[in-house]
């Protein structure tokens, strides 16, 4: 499997959703449209994703695309959390598997593990000394550390809160931002690195994404674009948070900032179209509970974790009201 080629999927999949024009994306680049099927066998090259990354940023208006790429973006995309999941028992098991793909994805990095006496640390290595590709290096580091911080969150059923985090890319007019995503301290550093206090490292991997990860990979285009939704910018954040759910339930921060606006502005855009930001999470946590319940295994708490519920209780107290029903009487009755 050619896994770059996989990457710039996602990289133009995720552009298409923050308004890109995705074909003026592609000629300005000068990489061929046809790199949107999946039979394409075409290479490219470090020149064309250097230029990619360049026009991604400036036509999404996005300074932080990779950041905002890593919290969208899902290990399924990348046809590996099959491999990391089944070959994981605990959080260390994943990491040290997702290392090994690393240099399938970039050879600008390598991801290291340093286990300390208290705390670890999750590293990516700059291969390259030379300056040709800042635009991919910045934006590809960005995505690296994110993309693993916000995936360990989804793998496991407690709230992963890194220690701290270090950014070669710093830069303090983006401080709120960072904020937003990371909700840990965030600093100027040499290389992109994630600090994890030890305890994190053989916590449990829940059984359950895999089951669940691969029922969205199948069934989420059934589930995107609502019909009750009537306005486009809710439907988009109904879709976000649809094809994210199984990560955790994602603040209104989180997302304004992966969507490269204030929460304000957010909250407006939703309250011209009649709806607010909860009403979309309910609607997103009904949709994916009763898809769940009738089409998947998972135990009631697996499932009440998942979408974002602290308490399994809590998640059944809501599908009662959605449905009428507990979630075991509804999985009985569906069948």
């Amino acid at each position: 499997m050619n896994y770059r080629h996989t990457f710039i999927q996602s990289l133009l999949i995720y552009c298409v959703n923050s308004g890109v024009e995705v074909e003026k994306l592609l000629a300005d680049s000068s990489i061929s449209k046809n790199i949107l099927g999946n039979n394409y066998q075409g290479d490219i090259s470090a020149d064309q994703v250097e230029k990619l990354w360049k026009n991604a940023s400036y036509l999404a208006n996005d300074s932080l695309i990779g950041f905002h790429l890593g919290t969208s973006m899902q290990l399924a995309a990348l046809n590996i959390v099959g491999t990391i999941i089944q070959s994981s028992k605990t959080v260390k098991d994943a990491l040290q598997i997702a290392s090994s793909f690393v240099h399938l994805l970039t050879d600008l990095y390598a991801m290291r593990i340093e286990e300390g006496p208290s705390t670890t640390l999750i590293s990516f290595t700059s291969l390259q000394d030379d300056e040709r590709y800042p635009e991919t290096k910045r934006h590809l580091g960005d995505f690296l550390l994110t993309f693993t911080m916000y995936e360990l969150k989804g793998l496991i059923l407690h709230n992963l809160k890194p220690i701290k985090l270090g950014l070669p890319t710093f830069k303090h007019e983006f401080e709120s931002q960072y904020g937003k995503l990371f909700m840990c301290p965030v600093s100027k550093a040499d290389e992109y690195v994630i600090e994890l206090a030890n305890d994190h490292l053989n916590l449990p991997i829940i059984s359950a994404n895999y089951e669940l990860q691969s029922f969205l990979l199948n069934q989420v285009g059934e589930l995107l674009n609502p019909s009750n939704l009537n306005g486009n910018f809710s439907k988009r954040i109904f879709n976000f948070l649809i094809s994210n759910s199984y990560l955790y339930s994602l603040s209104v921060d989180a997302v304004a900032g992966t969507f490269n606006m204030s929460v304000r502005k957010l909250q407006r855009q939703l309250r011209d179209e009649g709806i607010s930001y909860i009403q979309i999470v309910e609607e997103v946590r009904k949709t994916l509970a009763i898809q769940y319940i009738m089409n998947s295994t998972s135990s009631i708490k697996e499932i009440s974790y998942t979408l974002g519920y602290s308490e399994p209780s809590a998640f059944v107290r809501a599908f009662k009201k959605w449905t009428g029903q507990s979630p075991s009487n509804y999985r009985i009755a569906n069948k």
